[in-house]
């Protein structure tokens, strides 16, 4: 059987994310042989790559794609381009929005989009919140869900966006 994989996602941009690294380091899971990791870095400095995994800086929108849909669970900033894969594919997803205090990106648009999109399917970590222990058989499970895609356009999601903002 193969190992449910988690997927991180840091984004594309020049910033480091630091602060992601460091929490999902720490996890136990990080270092256990019973899961597999792929994880998108970006411009942030892997340190120590997990136990069983990938680290890779950059990947095709296409391998994006096939590294959600085989994810059991995804871990991401909170990028609309990357909110906008995993809404496609239905997954459950560990939002972790980068902000500027934290020199993680250069304004707070990303809080902006967490403060909207927070629920059980989405769940979204704020800056100040302990990042939650990775359940195993949470992950088992969600590993064992095969959803199809869903057509979602960038235009669709930014109205919602945009309405939620306004009311």
């Amino acid at each position: 059987m193969e190992k449910p994989l988690i997927l991180v996602t840091m984004g594309t941009n020049d910033y480091p994310f630091t602060r992601l690294y460091n929490c999902i380091a720490a996890d136990p899971l990080y270092s256990s042989s019973e899961v597999e990791w792929f994880i998108q870095c970006g411009s942030c400095d892997v340190a120590m790559p997990p136990l069983n995994g990938t680290v890779s800086e950059l990947v095709s929108r296409r391998q994006m794609d096939e590294l959600i849909q085989r994810a059991a669970l995804v871990i991401s900033h909170c990028g609309i381009g990357s909110l906008n894969q995993v809404l496609q594919f239905q997954k459950r997803t560990m939002l972790v929005p980068r902000v500027e205090r934290f020199g993680e990106f250069s304004d707070d648009h990303q809080l902006q989009i967490a403060n909207e999109i927070n629920n059980s399917r989405l769940l979204v970590v704020f800056p100040d919140d302990p990042f939650p222990a990775l359940d195993l058989l949470q992950i088992k499970s969600d590993a064992m869900i095969t959803c199809e895609r869903v057509d979602i356009v960038n235009y669709d999601v930014a109205e919602i966006v945009k309405r939620k903002l306004a009311s």
